[in-house]
């Protein structure tokens, strides 16, 4: 075993090495989810979880690999996050033994981290929740229960992915959150609370109580009191621009109706002005001048013959009345 506790160092340079295995203590009928880390070198590598009763890793039964389920384990593989996870369900007294998170090497022994689990009636530790959300800001209270032979061992929360570990009596504050930590021996609890979230907490915890350890999962979202603002920002937004709209088209067609109106009136002043009951308007009228020549002495003075035709010859104009 020295020599897989060698190479889980080698193999595994973010992740801490561990002098013992997890021990993880679980009641029967349950179901729980266990974070594996691993290396970024590892990301394309198969995963997989396996079992002996033994604690022999060279005979290990592969339960399942990464992506896949089967009987009551499912495997799931993260590389965004460099973890894969291990659900078991409907656990039974006779699942306790030890396993392995292991990531396959060709060519190689396998890396891996072993996990002890021991399945019975009375846990010595438990979670209430195994799963708590959060939302960005805000507070999250964890409660971690341990049976009373284990109240004078040291209580820790501790965060998976780099193993850093928050202890009972002190208030610690990070680049995260700030987790303070508070013991009552009467309960036989211990709780956490953690303020200020951020989204980056976001991740793997685990209770810890001794050597015996609860995984915890804690998700971070938006405040709602931000989505909720914008969600109501977005809205009056939405109503002020509907209702700018529909004053315009109400103002467009006043104004449109207005238009039609005074043209209206015009026409009919027009048709008023040019004729009474919209009958004909009265032909104008042009008038012509009859202008009558004279008769002078010289005239008069004719030999007989030309007299008779000398009415004839006076000039006369004649006009007419043309109706315009």
């Amino acid at each position: 075993m020295k020599q897989y506790a060698w190479i889980f160092v080698f193999f595994f340079p973010s992740t801490p090495s561990w002098s013992w295995a997890r021990e993880l203590s679980l009641p029967p009928g349950g179901m729980i989810t266990i974070p594996c880390h691993y290396g970024m070198q590892y990301k394309l590598h198969k995963k997989y979880w396996c079992y002996d009763a033994r604690s022999a890793f060279n005979y290990c039964t592969i339960q399942a690999y990464a992506n896949k389920t089967a009987d009551r384990v499912t495997v799931t593989d993260y590389p965004d996050q460099n973890l894969f996870t291990v659900t078991m369900r409907n656990l039974q007294t006779g699942d306790t033994g030890s396993y392995w998170c292991a990531v396959e090497i060709d060519g190689g022994p396998d890396v891996n981290e072993q996990i002890y689990i021991t399945v019975k009636s009375d846990p010595d530790v438990s979670v209430v929740e195994s799963s708590v959300e959060g939302q960005e800001g805000g507070v999250v209270r964890i409660q971690c229960l341990y049976s009373a032979g284990y109240q004078s061992e040291q209580k820790q929360w501790c965060r998976s992915k780099d193993q850093w570990c928050y202890k009972v009596g002190r208030t610690h504050t990070s680049q995260n959150s700030a987790v303070q930590i508070s013991d009552d021996g009467r309960s036989r609890s211990f709780s956490v609370e953690m303020s200020g979230l951020k989204k980056s907490d976001t991740g793997w915890y685990w209770c810890r109580v001794g050597k015996l350890e609860v995984p915890v999962h804690l998700s971070v979202s938006v405040g709602k009191s931000h989505s909720d603002s914008y969600k109501i920002v977005v809205s009056c937004l939405t109503v002020l621009l509907l209702l700018i709209l529909l004053a315009a088209v109400t103002i467009w067609f006043l104004k449109k109706r207005r238009a039609l109106t005074q043209q209206d009136q015009v026409k009919v002043k027009k048709e008023k002005k040019s004729g009474c009951n919209g009958n004909r308007a009265a032909p104008e009228l042009s008038y012509s001048s009859v202008l009558f020549k004279k008769v002078t002495q010289k005239s008069k003075q004719r030999s007989p013959g030309s007299q008779k035709n000398s009415a004839s010859e006076d000039p006369v104009i004649y006009s007419t009345i043309i109706d315009t």
